[in-house]
């Protein structure tokens, strides 16, 4: 594999850690193995009411760019969850809004950091993927995921001394 320009986990974990409303809202930064694994996560950190997961697997794709290179395509996902108190709906509107809120504050700050940064000069921030939870989803918790892809260039240029000819 080539360069890895962007460090995805250690960003969003420092966005996490940097954003007042994570800090006062008691979002805490956690990995997961796919979007599927977030109920056990979930289950198993039952001191938490506030969780900010990245999930540490990755679909990745190599394709030909427009100006003939090659890049490897990465797609990240990222969950803001909350809990709320079970068949109370109003709770869970609530706790919905404030992890709407992070996901605004999230999307500027990337939007920001990418014109600023070159180590996010190749991640796709003109149309961000997200899907909130419904109310069934978790039992008393509730919140939404986004998708993040990032194309980096890679180097696919065959080399002879890798391979052992017969």
């Amino acid at each position: 594999m080539g360069t890895v320009f962007f460090k995805a986990q250690e960003y969003f974990e420092r966005l996490c850690n940097e954003n007042k409303l994570a800090v006062a809202e008691g979002f805490h930064f956690t990995t997961c193995p796919g979007i599927e694994n977030l109920e056990g996560v979930i289950n198993e950190s039952r001191k938490v009411a506030n969780f900010f997961v990245f999930d540490d697997t990755t679909e990745g794709q190599n394709f030909r760019g427009s100006g003939g290179g090659y890049f490897r395509k990465r797609v990240f996902t990222v969950s803001l969850l909350r809990r709320y108190r079970i068949n109370d709906m109003e709770d869970r509107e609530k706790q919905l809004a404030i992890c709407r809120e992070l996901y605004t504050q999230i999307v500027s700050r990337l939007i920001k950091d990418k014109a600023e940064c070159g180590d996010l000069i190749y991640l796709k921030t003109d149309s961000i993927f997200y899907r909130e939870f419904n109310k069934y989803m978790f039992s008393g918790c509730t919140g939404l995921c986004f998708m993040l892809e990032c194309s980096e260039p890679e180097n696919l240029c065959y080399k002879a001394e890798q391979w052992q000819m017969k």
